[in-house]
């Protein structure tokens, strides 16, 4: 469920917000002078492929010089 709040009335039930968007999965649009300013919202556990890609470097650029192509002569 979201839920739109002023912002005045962000900052004063702040903490409870807080626990209403952990526990239940809500999402808070806090508005000011009539417009949406921010998004508070439930962050996400790690799943179980967390931690397993290793980034080695580079993946785009070619691994030799293209000066040594023969295509390339």
């Amino acid at each position: 469920m979201t839920k739109t709040v002023p912002a005045a009335e962000f900052q004063e039930n702040c903490a409870a917000l807080i626990d209403a968007v952990a526990n239940n999965g809500d999402e808070v649009l806090v508005e000011k002078d009539g417009r949406v300013v921010a998004k508070l919202v439930a962050t996400r556990e790690p799943g179980p492929m967390h931690g397993t890609i290793l980034y080695m470097g580079d993946v785009v650029s070619p691994v030799t010089d293209p000066e040594d192509w023969d295509a390339m002569k």
